[in-house]
């Protein structure tokens, strides 16, 4: 089973975010970057 570096990091930036070890702007903040890539790649 392979799973995909992008998803396992959007996972645990998921898990810090809700466990309270991420504040609200830095999670956004790498969610706009990763889609942001994720867009580019795409393109």
């Amino acid at each position: 089973m392979k799973i995909e570096t992008e998803y396992a990091v959007q996972m645990l930036i998921e898990i810090l975010f809700e466990k309270g070890l991420l504040n609200q702007e830095t999670y956004l903040n790498v969610m706009k970057e990763m889609n942001r890539n994720e867009q580019q790649k795409a393109a």
